[in-house]
């Protein structure tokens, strides 16, 4: 292909309803993917996991994450269950959930809480 061969096409967009136009188009693609691999994931949802490996899965040290099970707000499983020191066993599927019902809000989702108030 010659230089001549090339034809440019101007657009009358701005730089956000470009952006918004790329995010419709890959949404669905990125979509797929992160479903594809979440099938693929050999990890075993099933097994249980300690203490530690359970602060590690939510990035927490293992002193806050004991206070959070202190506080009956993940449920786990026991060895002993009449022994508060006994061994604990925890579900990644739990873990997801408790992250996601206390993670932080994003600045837009704040915004948007904010723009609701005031208006009739």
């Amino acid at each position: 292909m010659s230089t001549s061969d090339k034809t440019a096409v101007l657009l009358n967009l701005t730089e956000e309803q470009i952006a918004k136009g790329i995010s419709k188009n890959l949404e669905p693609l990125i979509r797929e993917q992160v479903n594809h691999i979440l099938e693929q994931k050999t990890e075993d949802e099933e097994a249980p996991i300690g203490m530690k490996e359970s602060a590690m899965f939510l990035k927490l040290s293992r002193t806050t994450f004991s206070k959070i099970i202190g506080k009956g707000q993940i449920p786990y499983k026991s060895l002993n269950p009449d022994n508060p020191k006994a061994k604990k066993f925890f579900f990644k599927k739990d873990l997801r959930e408790w992250s996601k019902s206390n993670r932080s809000k994003t600045i837009d989702e704040l915004k948007s809480m904010s723009y609701g108030k005031g208006k009739s």
